[in-house]
């Protein structure tokens, strides 16, 4: 698969201290729950943040609304937008 820019927003960018990456995901991630877990596996920060899923935290795919069971393709662009303190 091609790969997907995340985008960090809000809270999450100040407390992961990232605003974008590139990501090459492995074939077992097909969704935004995957990625997350995918986000969460790096520990510290990241399991905070997205170890489990929370109605805080809003997903775009590609400037659209999303869920966590929204499918992934390569070249999408994923915005996690966080607006309470972690």
């Amino acid at each position: 698969m091609n790969p997907i820019t995340v985008l960090y927003f809000g809270d999450l960018m100040a407390h992961l201290a990232l605003g974008r990456e590139s990501i090459r995901l492995p074939a077992s991630v097909k969704d935004v729950a995957g990625l997350m877990k995918l986000l969460a596996m790096r520990g510290g920060d990241w399991q905070k943040a997205f170890g489990q899923t929370r109605s805080t935290l809003r997903v775009t795919i590609n400037k659209h609304d999303a869920d966590f069971a929204t499918p992934l393709q390569g070249g999408d662009e994923v915005a996690f937008i966080e607006s309470v303190p972690l």
